[in-house]
């Protein structure tokens, strides 16, 4: 991980045009192995999440994925996001989830609040 993500920085410095260790041909083998650049993020990721609690869903009957899911504990932690981000949403404070992300979540069935 420590080096991908120098590589990530040296390929920064060099398309700001600053100072880099990134030669030309380390540039091209990495790009030659489909090398990403950049963490996914952003919408991006947030779709994919969605993806997979739709595949959830289909599997359950539900979206009520428990926050340490074994099967994907990444979802689970996704799902307890959403949440978390909905109270702040709903506060008017700023949050990660928009009005769009609700409507989406709202369409499948999400809970946005678990009985304990």
């Amino acid at each position: 991980g420590v080096w991908v993500n120098k590589q990530r920085m040296e390929h920064k410095n060099r398309e700001d045009g600053n100072i880099s260790t990134l030669t030309d041909e380390r540039l091209e083998r990495l790009q030659s192995i489909g090398f990403r650049w950049a963490k996914r993020r952003g919408q991006v990721r947030w779709d994919e999440k969605y993806g997979e609690l739709i595949q959830y869903a289909a599997k359950f009957g539900n979206c009520h994925v428990p926050t340490k899911y074994k099967e994907n504990t990444a979802l689970g932690r996704w799902v307890s996001t959403q949440r978390a981000e909905y109270k702040t949403f709903c506060t008017g404070e700023k949050s990660l989830l928009t009005a769009e992300k609700i409507r989406r979540l709202d369409s499948i069935g999400f809970a946005w609040f678990m009985a304990l």
